[in-house]
């Protein structure tokens, strides 16, 4: 199989290369294995009757406001990613990229977990007309501008860390993090400035065109600005959804706290290791909410709701699966990334 990627004055074709089923299966089921074992931690520790009596007492319309606030993450995130593709010089509209954002969270909740809806909407994105490399370079920079927004809030919030354990380091150690984050993207777009003599390599190539991207959506204000601000308010609507539901199920959250907590929360679920986040989030959940004294069956409680809401939330993706029409159309060339 071949796949088509160009510049404004060539085409280039390679083979794509694709993993091996065998390789695929192996990391699948190492994934399910670690889901398994975290689960298989918490049910140990934690007394699940209690957590399932917590549950089954819970305010609903806290629930239902909860509900509101996660659609409306989706499509801050499916507006960030529009925001990419347009920088990008991809003639995107709003709506499918609104749609196809969508299809990638019901993947990413409902079955491959962290990446897999990134491969789905990588693959609709080609689909759908956009050159190969600007449809990788962009879901990559969307994941790039989503930790982003985690790193702003761990920084703004760091004060927080200092008055509420009053111990500078404990605030040092994220805020340290975060910072390194940060300068890494700054980083990452110097890769634009690969010496000459090694452009002849495809990988080297794929690279420099990374790094040109990098610097249209971060170093530039007109990109950065709309990027970034999107990216912190759909995490600051995550810690939202979990103060709802915490407010739900009388746990005794408050909203800065959700905004502190939920980030590690939220970026430990986003690694590829585990199906759907579950099991990790959980644990991930006991240990950092127990920080503020939230009981682990408290803790579990709301982890498993934020995880059964999201799937409920991102099921319509699937609907606007089903209802996608081939395009056959012959793919354009990338336009070139203005300097």
């Amino acid at each position: 199989m071949t796949v088509v990627t160009g510049t404004a004055d060539q085409v280039e074709a390679y083979p794509e290369k694709v993993p091996s089923r065998q390789s695929s299966w192996g990391f699948t089921f190492l994934k399910i294995g670690l889901s398994v074992l975290a689960i298989g931690l918490v049910v140990h520790t934690v007394d699940l009757a209690a957590a399932w009596g917590r549950m089954a007492g819970q305010n609903l319309w806290y629930l239902l406001a909860a509900v509101g606030i996660m659609l409306l993450q989706i499509c801050v995130g499916g507006l960030r990613w529009h925001v990419i593709l347009k920088r990008l010089q991809v003639p995107a509209r709003v709506l499918t990229s609104l749609q196809l954002f969508y299809i990638a969270a019901f993947f990413n909740v409902c079955l491959w977990g962290a990446v897999g809806g990134d491969v789905v909407r990588g693959w609709l994105s080609y689909r759908d007309k956009v050159p190969v490399r600007a449809a990788i370079n962009s879901i990559v920079l969307d994941r790039v501008a989503a930790l982003a927004g985690i790193a702003l809030l761990v920084l703004i919030t760091a004060p927080y860390w200092m008055i509420q354990w009053g111990n500078a380091a404990i605030a040092l150690v994220p805020a340290g993090i975060a910072a390194a984050g940060l300068l890494g993207i700054v980083v990452m777009a110097q890769l634009e400035q690969l010496p000459d003599s090694w452009r002849h390599l495809r990988l080297m190539r794929l690279v420099q065109s990374l790094g040109e991207a990098t610097r249209t959506i971060f170093l530039r204000p007109a990109a950065a600005v709309p990027t970034l601000l999107l990216a912190v308010t759909a995490q600051a609507l995550m810690a939202l959804t979990a103060y709802l539901l915490a407010q739900s199920l009388a746990i005794g959250l408050s909203l800065i706290d959700c905004l502190v907590l939920m980030q590690p929360v939220a970026l430990l679920t986003s690694l590829p290791i585990s199906i759907g986040g579950w099991g990790v989030r959980e644990t991930a959940m006991i240990g950092i909410l127990g920080l503020v004294g939230v009981p682990s069956t408290a803790a579990l409680a709301l982890s498993v709701e934020l995880g059964l809401l999201a799937m409920v939330v991102s099921t319509p993706g699937l609907m606007f699966w089903f209802v996608l029409k081939p395009k056959r159309n012959k793919l354009p060339s990338a336009v070139p990334l203005k300097s």
